[in-house]
């Protein structure tokens, strides 16, 4: 099982995906604020907020999916916390945690600049 995992980290997807659950999130984070402040004038002229919430809705889902990827990637590489040493299964037990706790903590980002959508109308200032 571990030989199957250390191709998958060294040579299949498995580096691409450990970046994905890494560095995705935190973008998707970044987009979502800045493409909710662009919709903020339509969706005040329009009296709609369905655009604000589709994209934090997406945002969330594709962060949550993040996190389940790396979750993934933790558990098939080994599922531990335990540190061995260097090598390829490590380095990827160590950047799928990241991933895992990056998702978890921007997933709540993400919850929270959601709610003032709900608060506040598209036309405070």
């Amino acid at each position: 099982m571990e030989d199957e995992a250390v191709k998958e980290f060294k040579e299949g997807a498995g580096p691409w995906s450990l970046w994905v659950g890494v560095l995705v999130p935190p973008l998707a984070m970044l987009i979502q604020l800045q493409v909710n402040y662009s919709l903020v004038y339509w969706a005040c002229g329009t009296t709609h907020t369905w655009g604000l919430h589709l994209v934090s809705l997406l945002t969330l889902a594709l962060t949550v999916a993040c996190g389940l990827l790396a979750l993934r990637n933790w558990r098939l590489a080994g599922g531990e916390t335990d540190d061995e040493g260097a090598g390829v299964i490590p380095r990827s037990r160590f950047m799928a945690l990241v991933g895992i706790m990056e998702s978890a903590l921007i997933t709540l980002v993400l919850i929270a600049q959601w709610i003032p959508i709900f608060v506040y109308g598209a036309c405070q200032r």
